[in-house]
C-alpha cells in the first residue's frame, strides 16, 4: 500500500500504527484519530507524524487512501486474498532496479570473500536457511545450515566464515546469542531482517531488510510475514556470486 523506502523512516510508536493499520484497513476507515490513538497505545502526534512520513497530509488523506486501496482491492482478484502482494510487488520491483544492486554489493562481496557460508534460523527462516544452503550449494558455493538454535558455534576456523542469520523480527534471543557467537568466534555476519533497526540488525556487519507488513497467525507467537522476499534475496545473492567467482577465474 505504501512504498518500502517511506515505511523505512518509521519509528518503532509509528510502525505500531502502521502495522495495526495494515491489519485492520477495514476498521480503520471507520476510526476517527482519537480512536485509532486508543487502539495502538500511541498519541494522535505519532499517528499524525506516520502519515506525513507515509507522504499523507493527514489523517483524512490518510483514510482517502485506505478508501482508494480498497477499492483497487476489489478490481483485483489476487489482492482480495492476500494483502501483502502489494508490497512483495513493490519489492520485486525495487530489487531490479540498479540502485538495489548497489546495496547487494557488499552483501555478495561477502559471499565471494568467505571460504564458507553458514546459514542459520529457526522456524521457517530455519527452513529458508535450508533452501538458502541448497541454493547456493547447486551454484558450486560452499554452504550449509544450522538448524538447531541450541547447537553450539564453533570457537575455531571461522575466520574465513560468513554467517548468514534469517530472522523476521531480528529479536529472537536464539538467534541473537547465534550472531554475538558467530562474531566473538571470528566470522562475519550477514543479516537478512523484517527491520534494520533490529538488534539482530544492528549486530550484523551488514544487514538487508525488506519491509513486509508483519502477519500473525491465530496464536500470536506464529508469525506469517510473507518471506517471497527473502527468498528473491537469497536467490539474487547466490547468482550474483557465483558470477563473480566465475568472472575471478
Amino acid at each position: 500500500m505504501f512504498e518500502s523506502e517511506k515505511i523505512k523512516q518509521l519509528n518503532e510508536l509509528e510502525m505500531i500504527v502502521y502495522n495495526y493499520l495494515i491489519a485492520n484497513l477495514e476498521e480503520v476507515s471507520r476510526m476517527t484519530i482519537r480512536q485509532l490513538s486508543d487502539a495502538c497505545h500511541v498519541s494522535t502526534t505519532t499517528i499524525l507524524r506516520c502519515c506525513n512520513k507515509l507522504g499523507l497530509q493527514g489523517f483524512s488523506e490518510l483514510k482517502f487512501a485506505i478508501k482508494n486501496y480498497q477499492t483497487q482491492a476489489k478490481q483485483q482478484m489476487f489482492e482480495q486474498f492476500y494483502d501483502a502482494t502489494v508490497q512483495v510487488d513493490s519489492f520485486l520491483k525495487k530489487v531490479n532496479n540498479e540502485s538495489y544492486r548497489i546495496v547487494l554489493e557488499q552483501a555478495v562481496q561477502m559471499i565471494v570473500e568467505a571460504r564458507h557460508v553458514a546459514f542459520s534460523g529457526i522456524g521457517t527462516s530455519g527452513v529458508l536457511g535450508l533452501y538458502g544452503s541448497r541454493y547456493f550449494i547447486n551454484l558450486g558455493l560452499n554452504a550449509y545450515s544450522i538448524t538447531d538454535p541450541f547447537a553450539p558455534v564453533p570457537s575455531r576456523g571461522l575466520e574465513s566464515t560468513l554467517a548468514i542469520i534469517l530472522s523476521v523480527s531480528g529479536e529472537t534471543s536464539e538467534m541473537i546469542e547465534k550472531t554475538e557467537a558467530f562474531k566473538r568466534y571470528g566470522a562475519k555476519v550477514l543479516s537478512i531482517t523484517n527491520d534494520e533497526t533490529s538488534t539482530i540488525a544492528r549486530l550484523a556487519d551488514y544487514n538487508l531488510s525488506y519491509y513486509m507488513p508483519e502477519t500473525r497467525g491465530k496464536e500470536e507467537s506464529l508469525n506469517l510475514t510473507t518471506q517471497v522476499p527473502v527468498v528473491t534475496l537469497l536467490e539474487m545473492l547466490a547468482q550474483k556470486a557465483s558470477q563473480e567467482m566465475e568472472r575471478a577465474h
